[in-house]
């Protein structure tokens, strides 16, 4: 026996995910490759295929030079074959509204595969993108506005982009000031205006609401802006929506909808949310996958996470 173990995974598990990725159709690469990339023998690769065929996972049919191909997949027995983490999904940070019903649809699409997913937060749509490309995340949510800007054109991204107000809902984007009290006034010119710096949108936002000339902008992070008002570190500031325990007319903020027709137009452009994977990720593939089958991602999803097949367990897991 050979005292050098062969390091990596198991035959069966990257012939699953081969397969995943493939999908009905899909042609599976040949024993020699697997021999090959693997270092494994003929006899192995085949009891793998033999295996996963028998077990119900998949099957094949060789059509002679042209290679094998998938005429069956249970995608739920390949997962569990394959030995797949859980599904990571990068949220932005405070968990919006409209962030939380994407995460609840993608959990929901993954559960019939058996597949926990998992929510961390992470601030700005650009942070959320390397980290998916450092492999350390499945697949990062970003509005369509940071998409454009951020994904170029053969990059290696895969894409899934929802419908309008699917990360911005109609009227989440507001202004945040404080209420007018007797004898308070801000002169324009002195007004200061709360802009993320970390955060395309926000800047464009806040360029189009505030133009030149309308005050003096001051740094702030997007989701603080009301504390920051509250506090008198700004006068004014963009804020997308989030629940709030005590509301914000109570604090002596008044919220506003945006008024200036250049950041109302540019708030319904960017309002698409958009779920990115690389082009090689399994969930990516399969979110992909369903939605090129016509399947829309919301459509059939419930507004909060529910009870499931996981023994009644939340198919979504918050993990920071």
């Amino acid at each position: 026996m050979s005292s050098t173990a062969r390091v990596g995974p198991a035959p069966r598990e990257v012939i699953a995910r081969d397969v995943l990725r493939a999908g009905v159709g899909g042609r599976l690469p040949t024993t020699v490759h697997y021999q090959e990339s693997l270092g494994v023998g003929s006899g192995t690769v085949q009891k793998a295929l033999k295996d996963l065929r028998n077990e119900g996972a998949m099957s094949l049919v060789a059509r002679g030079h042209q290679g094998t191909f998938i005429t069956e997949l249970d995608a739920a027995l390949l997962w569990s074959a394959a030995g797949l983490s859980p599904v990571h999904l990068l949220l932005p940070p405070n968990a919006p509204p409209e962030s939380m019903r994407v995460a609840t649809a993608v959990a929901e699409r993954f559960t019939p595969v058996g597949a926990y997913t998992t929510v961390g937060h992470l601030r700005g749509a650009e942070t959320r993108l390397r980290a998916i490309e450092a492999h350390r995340a499945d697949i990062a949510l970003m509005s369509a506005g940071a998409a454009g800007d951020l994904l170029a054109a053969g990059a290696g991204h895969r894409t899934l982009t929802l419908g309008s107000g699917t990360y911005y809902a109609p009227g989440s984007l507001v202004v945040v000031t404080r209420t007018p009290g007797p004898g308070r006034v801000t002169d324009a010119a002195e007004l200061r205006i709360g802009i993320d710096l970390d955060s395309d949108d926000h800047q464009r936002l806040t360029h189009a609401e505030f133009p030149e000339g309308a005050g003096r902008y001051v740094p702030t992070d997007f989701t603080s802006v009301p504390r920051a008002v509250l506090l008198g570190e700004i006068d004014a500031g963009i804020w997308h929506t989030v629940d709030s325990l005590i509301p914000l007319d109570a604090a002596g903020l008044t919220v506003a909808p945006l008024t200036r027709p250049d950041a109302v137009e540019l708030a319904r452009a960017i309002s698409a949310a958009v779920l990115v994977a690389t082009r090689d990720n399994i969930p990516g593939v399969l979110l992909s996958r369903a939605a090129n089958e016509g399947r829309d991602l919301l459509a059939a999803s419930s507004a909060a996470p529910r009870s499931d097949s996981h023994g009644g367990e939340d198919p979504l897991r918050l993990r920071v």
